[in-house]
């Protein structure tokens, strides 16, 4: 093969796989710090730093030698996967240690420092054989071009069909490979690509890394019974006291049940939605989840159309497991569309919903901002009909309340969650009573409450909690702010962090 190919082939997969095990390493410290933003700067912050240290070593290899081969190149990549695998083995061994996030981070470190070394000593041999600027260029450009596809092809395709794992597996078993094209002896190829071969059958070994980080995130010595994992990222379902628990990314997500008495999940609140606005005719459900939610707001007989935007697919296929929801699937009137929840209204502006509800995610996760802030609720307004009513989690944030006010005329509070609305609101629980009567399964035909008896209990099961109105809710702890796209203060300024 010629020498130049076999550079420029050698420069793009040094900056490709060192890529893919960036996202890697962001995707597992990620889930191990719940999804806050931080682990971000910290993840890229400590893979640079390995990289800048890495790229000093080959520097000063390639001082200090002036005949550098491609062998010499070779054996770094075969140090970067026994590395790699080393620091897989200390990540599961660790994954239950209170100093996880430090450990993952100095894995990270020395991960990017080990690849970091093969650049130089690419781009001497490169720079050596032909000293021109074209050649200079095409071995950079090979480089930028294999770290920009691996975010690309790692995060966009490979994780729709492999797991973290697998890739993690995959890019070890690339790494060796490319070691292997590195060098001349038969044997030496021969003994990498037995080496290899092993690698490969460890694709097919079960997941075990995010079980282990997984384990104690819902109730102590707990594993989750599944994971669900694409692109988009992870669903873990955890098994307690007859209810089904559902995580999103290690955070908690909400509980597989309709039952108003067997309140475990506060379905109260989906419930009390019912009664607001009992001849709604169309709704909007940003967010799917376990689905609890949607299928009692389809116990309302008005409703002729529910449209759901859920950026996750996994959560329907979890659905169509689980019974207790499963047969919202079978409504007609449900519509669910797989997008981001902001980026689809913006290019819907031009629809009317009676109804929009959200059970946003907590507050001081990464992105929290695009859901709460004014900029956000903007949009939400402008799909409102004037009698309309937006219900959604603030997750206990206070600047959620201030900014709601900021942008809606009538704000009230019903445990953490808003009810924001053009026109003021009135709360009689008679209607109540009649609203929750009126439920009932439009598959089944069956009322949520048989009788007025039941229906009484269920208003009185809602109205435990007091719905108060904006200037009853209590801000002492401090002066709230605005949250905007660019301030992003949920997650920062009064975010959760490490």
């Amino acid at each position: 093969m010629n020498n130049n190919i076999v550079i420029y082939l050698i420069s793009f997969f040094s900056g490709f796989l060192s890529l893919a095990q960036e996202i890697i390493w962001m995707r597992l410290i990620s889930f191990a710090g719940m999804s806050v933003p931080q682990t971000f700067s910290y993840t890229l912050a400590l893979f640079l730093v390995g990289i800048a240290v890495g790229a000093s070593i080959g520097k000063y290899i390639c001082k200090n030698n002036k005949k550098i081969a491609c062998s010499d190149i070779g054996l770094i990549f075969f140090i970067a996967t026994i590395v790699d695998l080393l620091l897989i083995g200390v990540v599961y061994l660790n994954a239950s240690s209170s100093f996880f996030i430090l450990i993952a981070g100095g894995c990270v470190f020395f991960c990017a420092m080990v690849r970091g070394i093969a650049f130089p000593m690419v781009h001497h041999i490169g720079a050596n054989h032909i000293k021109t600027g074209k050649q200079i260029s095409n071995v950079y450009f090979s480089n930028v071009f294999g770290s920009a596809l691996a975010p690309i092809l790692i995060g966009f395709v490979a994780l729709d069909y492999l797991n973290t794992q697998q890739v993690y597996i995959l890019v070890c078993f690339l790494t060796l490979l490319l070691s292997v094209i590195c060098f001349d002896g038969f044997k030496v190829k021969f003994l990498f690509l037995c080496m290899n071969f092993l690698i490969f059958i460890c694709l097919f070994l079960p997941e075990k890394i995010f079980y282990e980080l997984s384990k104690n995130s819902y109730e102590e010595n707990s594993y989750p019974v599944e994971i669900l994992e694409n692109k988009h990222g992870f669903i873990q379902i955890y098994n307690s006291h007859g209810d089904k628990a559902v995580f999103g990314a290690n955070v908690y997500d909400g509980k597989f049940n309709t039952d108003l008495f067997h309140n475990t999940n506060g379905i109260d609140r989906a419930y009390f939605l019912t009664t607001i606005r009992p001849d709604a005719k169309n709704a909007l459900v940003i967010g799917l989840s376990t689905g609890s939610w949607v299928k009692v707001l389809s116990l309302m007989p008005s409703l002729e159309k529910i449209t759901i935007v859920e950026i996750n697919p996994a959560y329907v296929e979890l659905i169509k497991k689980t019974p207790i929801v499963s047969s919202l699937l079978q409504d007609k009137r449900i519509e669910i569309i797989f997008d981001d929840g902001r980026k689809w209204l913006k290019k819907n502006q031009d629809k009317k919903f009676d109804i929009v509800l959200m059970n946003t995610t907590w507050h001081w996760r990464a992105y929290g901002s695009n859901l709460l802030s004014i900029n956000f609720l903007d949009l939400v307004k402008s799909v409102l009909n004037n009698n309309s009513v937006f219900f959604y989690n603030t997750t206990q944030s206070l600047d959620a309340f201030y900014t709601a006010k900021y942008i809606f005329p009538k704000v009230y509070k019903y445990k953490f969650f808003i009810l924001a609305s053009n026109q003021e609101l009135y709360f009689k629980e008679n209607d109540m009573v009649k609203s929750l009567c009126s439920l009932k399964d439009p598959i089944t035909k069956e009322k949520a409450f048989p009788n007025k008896i039941q229906c009484v209990q269920a208003k009185k099961e809602i109205m435990k909690n007091k719905i108060e109105s904006y200037e009853q809710i209590n801000f002492l702890a401090r002066k709230p702010e605005l949250i905007t796209d660019d301030n992003m203060i949920t997650e920062f300024k009064y975010g959760k962090g490490f």
